[in-house]
């Protein structure tokens, strides 16, 4: 246990070394925010006074429905209604590492000590399996199996119904990463189902579902330069599935499209990112190492707008919703911009402990989970 903390407390540090917070400041924001829009808070909780328990966590609320569960670091996990108001709360021991995942009434929880386990809708485990290593991005769960992707770079495929290994991947690791992996994605090629993910050594692959067969794999990015951190070349953000085309970016790489049959490029550009890239059918939305926020245009993948108002500010994942692009930060802000052109249209701060999440979708509005416990339900006004 104690030299998984280690690992994450490296790949944390490596974080903010890599996107180049510890060598540069963080964008200060202006005294007067800009006030084109208000995101007004309709209602807000405490649900714990965790100190710094969550440091190693990356949680974010999971709606089912209009419920929402909201997972501690400390193992609590609530459940809210559309009013903010607790419905019931579950002691689950150890503390949760990562959003939970939900599929047909279970719920799949992944906690500090390595281990995954799968609850009913009353939060009675069914079963529970270790893992061997922690994971801090959420399960993916199918109608037979359960993919849990674990911060060693090891991808984990369990069987759902008794939670028994089945197979695991793990490709060769370097010395140093980020954070590790990013979190996989299911697909259907023309050999079958796969799963898809991208690991810390640059590499993209897409797995056989049934055995962990290697369909095929790219290299989105080389490591170069003559110190470890130089050749971080991690893939931590998740793939974007767009019909047969898969989108994905890798830290000092490229952003490419992938034809998930063939694992043929389809198209390519310099983007260095650790982040999602999202599409809203017009453009694709990303947000570079420098926490640049940028607009490109599929057909040339060219940029359309940037954004370098939040440079060094470690964004997270965005989310489009509407008209609009919903963004956090490192420091507990959310920040709302108009998608067409970049526009800042106004930002407010959630948490004073800052913020490892990123805005998640919750009826007309959006909700944010912070570092203190808080969580807050906002809209665009």
């Amino acid at each position: 246990m104690l030299r998984q903390l280690i690992a994450i407390t490296a790949a944390l540090v490596l974080v903010a070394c890599s996107n180049g917070a510890l060598r540069e400041q963080p964008a200060q924001l202006p005294e007067t925010l800009p006030s084109e829009a208000n995101l007004k808070v309709q209602w807000w909780r405490i649900l714990d006074s965790q100190a710094d328990a969550n440091a190693f966590a990356h949680l974010n609320p999971t709606v089912v429905d209009e419920a929402i569960y909201v997972p501690l670091a400390n193992g609590e996990l609530f459940e809210l209604d559309q009013r903010g108001k607790t419905v019931r709360q579950f002691s689950l021991g150890a503390g949760i590492t990562a959003q939970v995942s939900y599929d047909n009434e279970q719920f799949l929880v992944l906690n500090n000590e390595g281990q995954a386990g799968l609850y009913d809708t009353e939060f009675e485990r069914q079963w529970q399996t270790k893992l061997g290593a922690l994971s801090i991005e959420p399960a993916l769960i199918t109608d037979s199996r359960i993919f849990v992707q674990t911060i060693d770079g090891r991808l984990n495929a369990l069987e759902r119904i008794t939670g028994r290994l089945l197979w695991a991947y793990q490709d060769a690791e370097p010395n140093l990463t980020i954070t590790g992996t990013s979190a996989p994605v299911l697909v259907n090629t023309a050999q079958g189902e796969a799963v898809i993910t991208g690991l810390s050594n640059g590499k993209v692959v897409a797995l056989s579902v049934t055995d962990g067969a290697i369909l095929w794999e790219y290299r989105i990015a080389r490591a170069s330069g003559s110190t470890d951190i130089s050749r971080l070349v991690d893939i931590d953000a998740q793939a974007t599935l767009l019909g047969n085309r898969l989108l994905i970016s890798g830290y000092q790489g490229d952003l490419v499209v992938i034809d998930v049959n063939s694992g043929r490029v389809l198209q390519a550009a310099p983007f260095s990112s650790y982040r999602a890239v999202k599409s809203d059918g017009r453009l694709w939305y990303g947000v570079n190492a420098q926490s640049h926020l940028v607009a490109i245009d599929p057909a040339t993948m060219n940029e359309v707008w940037r954004v370098e108002s939040f440079q060094y500010r470690q964004l997270s994942d965005l989310l489009i919703d509407g008209d609009y692009l919903f963004v956090a930060d490192i420091k507990g802000y959310v920040h709302l911009l108009n998608k067409a052109d970049g526009q800042w249209l106004t930002s407010r701060q959630i948490d004073w402990k800052g913020s490892n999440g990123e805005p998640v979708k919750y009826l007309d509005g959006i909700l944010f989970q912070g570092s203190s416990s808080r969580i807050k339900y906002l809209t665009v006004q």
